[in-house]
């Protein structure tokens, strides 16, 4: 993967597509790129928005073409870690979309009813979090490893409680679901623990 990736480079992956696709994605890139700005560096010092999209690489190069998966994937932390509303999220895009994400977040948004900005969150035991990812339909599943293996990709600035914490977590409920859902996650997910621990 190059690592200057900019937006033509990206939406170059996705040519052929039809032109209402393109136009949802493109759309959740400029949202993940906007929402996720204030954010902190990554502890690789990369901003934010990197992640989600090398995520959404992942998954284009293993041959996701759908709109609603590439958008998942864009926008898959977007629910967890930034303060974008609710509406704009069902306004923007299809049902669907707030239903994955909501999935594939473990700290949940508590929105007031008369401002609708957040005000809290609450964080899925953590059980219950990847009962309903091993349980979700194969984008769910997809996003979730494509996103695991970055970050297990990523752990090289980490303290060795904070890495063995997440490979922990990552053996008891991640590889169980790349071992239903798609074996090169399996793998990689496996290589990249390896290469971790090295």
């Amino acid at each position: 993967m190059d690592d200057r990736m900019n937006r033509a480079k990206f939406f170059g992956l996705l040519r052929g597509l039809p032109s209402g696709d393109l136009t949802q994605i493109q759309v959740a890139y400029w949202l993940a790129k906007n929402a996720h700005r204030p954010q902190t560096p990554r502890d690789n010092g990369d901003r934010y928005f990197e992640h989600p999209r090398r995520v959404a690489i992942t998954l284009i190069e293993r041959g996701a073409r759908d709109k609603d998966t590439i958008t998942t994937a864009l926008l898959h932390d977007v629910v967890e870690d930034t303060n974008t509303p609710l509406t704009v999220i069902v306004d923007l895009f299809p049902n669907v979309i707030w239903e994955r994400l909501y999935i594939l977040s473990k700290y949940v948004p508590i929105f007031d009813p008369l401002t609708g900005q957040i005000h809290d969150r609450t964080k899925k035991p953590t059980e219950k979090y990847f009962e309903a990812i091993a349980g979700a339909e194969e984008a769910v599943r997809l996003v979730k490893l494509a996103d695991r293996l970055d970050n297990i990709r990523d752990m090289a600035t980490w303290n060795g409680e904070r890495r063995q914490r997440y490979v922990t977590e990552t053996t008891q409920y991640i590889l169980p679901i790349a071992e239903k859902t798609d074996p090169w996650f399996l793998r990689e997910i496996n290589a990249a623990i390896a290469a971790s621990s090295l």
